[in-house]
């Protein structure tokens, strides 16, 4: 038993499992167990003791060779995007009360009908998602933005509800590569132990546009709630369409494609180099016993032979490419699985244990914050606050405060255990590593949603629910970096199709729109959060068997031929 994780006992490499760090000896060769892993590519500084993963390739066009400035320059430009992004959706909720009154229609309808944005966002991140997987992310990015721009430019002339919603529809089919891609991004060009503060870096900028949407106008930092109240709601779109009209020029100049493929055997989180593997242990009799099937160490040094043999054997042609070649726009495609394959085959994972695990724990979790930023304006315009559009768009300055505060801890954190872990596991990492960051999520985050309900209820000080508000923000971080990290080191090769599995959630979110306004009128905000907490505790306490059998978990999915047939799918 590693830390907890039940060892498997079919498979001597289960696919996730991976050699994280090692003993650098005396002598300043690598090795761990008594093998001499010098062979394989290692961090650099405090982390030279820990073992590339996955190994990157002999060429330089391979984003993990890429330099780590060029990787985040890349990821820093995404970021922002995303933030954007993320804020383009509820930007407008302080203004729902006065646009009830210009559309002549009751809250709950408006909150309901825009809606409907979530749900084109749940439907068509599997096409665009489906896309980036056949060919290429950056395409996929920039078709977007320029969804995004044309959408916002739209709205920013809607004079009538109908023409506003058509134009949202066509933006979030824009937002939906945000919802998946970043995530595939960070796993295309990073190794395991440096995506905990990536990931924490996108989870913060996503928090701030989806929590803090209603914050814009990112270049002076003025609230969205101002350009309401003083310039009106259109302007919200004026303002998200210059910033979109600049960042299609951003992600073209300074946005490669991230998509590459490299051997198998380099994969040495995947276990997919195992027909290698098991070639040179059937050619070396040493490293096998005269009966039963090789021992932990002699696979480990097999697969640091097969790596060893990949890297030599494969003859690198190619010489990098230059600068004007990344700037094309299409690459060819990057799979070679049928476009209607990759497009059902995320509805299929659905049946993977850690999928659906990580579909309930991340998308019903976030989908809180969606439910409670879209009635900010119910709660807080009401009496005892009386709080202004204005008003109401400073609430949501808690949230940016939350969301800042939990990608500075949350991130550092994520790494550390992973490699403090790993190194207690005799240099072994395990993909349930990232799971242990749900405590957090389970202390704050139920403290968080029974106490706003509960202040709100109370009537407390108009402090008290915001605080709550703000460690919402803060907890569920947590839960994001925990679950993206661990669905991409179980199925890193299928990456994308799994992330669009748990952005179903957008469906929940879609349906809760539509009532969550008229439950909190008939029953009062402390039931209804209450409700939500009790949900989310029992959500984050699912995580203890998903550790303890995560592994079995994974060696089932990987030996049993219905999840073979999925992944082929």
């Amino acid at each position: 038993m590693g830390l907890g994780v039940l060892e498997d006992r079919h498979l001597s490499h289960v696919p996730g499992t991976a050699l994280l760090t090692d003993v650098v000896g005396s002598d300043s060769y690598h090795n761990q167990g008594g093998l001499n892993t010098s062979a394989l590519r290692h961090g650099k500084g405090r982390d030279s003791d820990v073992l590339l993963v996955p190994q990157p390739s002999n060429s330089p066009n391979d984003p993990l060779n890429w330099p780590l400035w060029k990787k985040d320059l890349i990821l820093f430009f995404i970021c922002i995007d995303t933030a954007v992004v993320g804020a383009w959706g509820p930007m407008i909720t302080p203004g729902f009360v006065e646009m009830t009154s210009q559309f002549g229609i009751s809250y709950n309808k408006l909150n309901g009908d825009l809606g409907y944005g979530i749900l084109m966002i749940g439907l068509s991140c599997f096409v665009t998602n489906s896309m980036a997987v056949v060919w290429g992310r950056r395409p996929v990015f920039l078709l977007g933005n320029l969804l995004l721009f044309i959408s916002s430019i739209g709205g920013f002339y809607a004079h009538t509800f109908n023409s506003l919603l058509g134009f949202r529809l066509v933006g979030c089919i824009g937002m939906s590569p945000f919802e998946v891609l970043v995530t595939t991004t960070i796993a295309d060009i990073y190794f395991v132990h440096q995506r905990g503060v990536r990931l924490a870096a996108w989870g913060l900028c996503l928090s701030i546009g989806v929590g803090g949407g209603t914050i814009m106008a990112l270049a002076n930092i003025k609230h969205s709630g101002y350009i309401i109240q003083n310039l009106g709601w259109n302007w919200t779109y004026g303002i998200c369409a210059i910033m979109f009209g600049v960042w299609i020029i951003v992600l073209f100049f300074f946005c490669p494609e991230t998509a590459y493929r490299r051997d198998d055997s380099l994969n040495t989180d995947l276990g997919t180099g195992q027909e290698k593997v098991d070639q040179l242990t059937s050619n070396d009799n040493s490293k096998k016993a005269a009966s039963g099937s090789p021992g932990a160490e002699d696979i480990v040094e097999v697969e640091i032979e097969a790596i060893e043999r990949a890297a030599t054997n494969t003859t690198w042609s190619e010489k990098k490419h230059s600068y004007w070649h990344d700037l094309k726009i299409f690459h060819g495609r990057v799979s070679d699985d049928p476009f209607w394959k990759v497009l059902t085959r995320p509805f299929l994972m659905l049946i993977f244990p850690q999928v659906l695990f990580s579909f309930f724990a991340y998308g019903l979790t976030t989908s809180w914050l969606v439910v409670v930023g879209s009635v900010l304006a119910q709660l807080f315009t009401a009496p005892p606050y009386n709080f202004s559009v204005s008003g109401v768009g400073l609430v949501s300055v808690a949230s940016l405060i939350g969301a800042l505060a939990g990608a500075f801890v949350s991130g550092p954190i994520a790494d550390w255990i992973i490699k403090m872990m790993s190194r207690r596991n005799g240099g072994v990492y395990e993909p349930e590593f990232r799971l242990v960051l749900i405590v957090i999520t389970f202390v704050l985050g139920g403290i968080s949603f029974f106490g706003f309900g509960w202040s709100l209820q109370e009537q407390d000080p108009w402090i008290a629910p915001v605080i709550f508000y703000g460690l919402q923000y803060f907890s569920v971080g947590f839960m994001t970096i925990a679950v993206y990290g661990y669905l991409t080191d179980c199925h890193r090769d299928k990456a994308p199709e799994a992330f669009a599995a748990i952005n179903l959630r957008n469906l929940y979110s879609f349906g809760m729109n539509y009532f969550i306004s008229d439950w909190i009128s008939s029953q009062g905000p402390k039931e209804v959060f209450c409700i939500i907490g009790g949900v989310h505790v029992f959500i984050c306490l699912c995580a203890i068997p998903m550790y303890i059998y995560g592994k079995r978990c994974r060696s089932w999915t990987s030996r049993v031929k219905l999840f073979e047939k999925v992944m082929q799918a």
